[in-house]
């Protein structure tokens, strides 16, 4: 998979999750939407997406298409 490829994944399953456009560019800070419960729900639904399964310490870091895209490249270059 490449980072074209997941970084669609995750921005499809932003917008399903958070109903409303999400970009590149796209992060908790600036999307309103992204709260820390809707957070849980984003994690697990990649996780189930992806087939993969992030590390708790991570979690918290996972907050833009870019640090979930990052980590999810990660995950699989291990």
């Amino acid at each position: 998979m490449d980072r074209q490829h997941i970084e669609s994944i995750v921005q499809t399953v932003l917008t399903a999750l958070l109903k409303c456009p999400i970009g590149t560019h796209s992060t908790r800070a600036n999307t309103p939407q992204w709260d820390s419960l809707k957070h849980i729900e984003v994690v697990f639904a990649i996780e189930d997406e992806l087939q993969l399964q992030f590390d708790e310490e991570h979690l918290a870091s996972l907050d833009s298409v870019t640090s979930i895209v990052d980590m999810v490249l990660a995950r699989h270059a291990a």
